[in-house]
């Protein structure tokens, strides 16, 4: 005699019927939510600043340091397919308070999503900088530059106030221009 099957043996996993079943189901989707988690390509940077990552102790271990305005956007990348994001700026120097640098114009790299680096649109055309950047690469004496995102080594600069705006220690966000000059050749 063929027995009826109750509606729980209709609705059974092909993994088995009752917790031996779901207990394995669940492994299953642990497993593959895993290796999706472990072949995920992360764009984020991850940023670790040990100690004081202020402008002032920022500066102070830079081998070039510079008051500069932002002339130009320059080597965009496509973001999507209608936004394109410039990837490098171009600066005029004003001043260099730290290092030898004999041209008038640097170019300063910015991010393209993964490089840790301050988006280029985050600077304002025609508007001053106080820099500290790292030096990128430097190909036939043509020296290019980038900043870093974990640390502070940029600072907004107005002119007609000569005050410098930002991180320039842990405690001071708003400082002189003749200050900090005074500070820069003083160390």
């Amino acid at each position: 005699m063929k027995s009826k099957l109750n509606r729980s043996e209709t609705l059974a996993s092909p993994f088995g019927g009752g917790s031996r079943g779901r207990i394995l189901m669940i492994k299953i989707k642990f497993t593959l939510l895993l290796i999706f988690a472990i072949s995920f390509n992360s764009n984020a940077c991850e940023c670790i600043c040990t100690g004081d990552c202020s402008f002032k102790v920022v500066s102070q271990k830079s081998d070039f340091v510079a008051l500069v305005k932002i002339i130009s956007y320059d080597d965009y990348f496509e973001m999507d397919e209608n936004l394109k994001s410039p990837g490098s700026m171009i600066v005029e120097i004003i001043e260099v308070y730290k290092g030898i640098e004999q041209r008038k114009q640097i170019k300063i790299w910015g991010d393209d999503g993964n490089k840790c680096r301050p988006y280029c649109s985050t600077f304002k055309l025609n508007e001053y900088y106080l820099i500290s950047p790292s030096i990128l690469s430097n190909k036939e004496n043509n020296k290019e530059f980038e900043f870093f995102s974990c640390s502070t080594d940029y600072l907004k600069v107005d002119m007609t106030s000569k005050m410098i705006t930002g991180n320039y220690t842990d405690k001071i966000n708003n400082y002189s221009l003749l200050d900090f000059e005074n500070d820069i050749k003083n160390k």
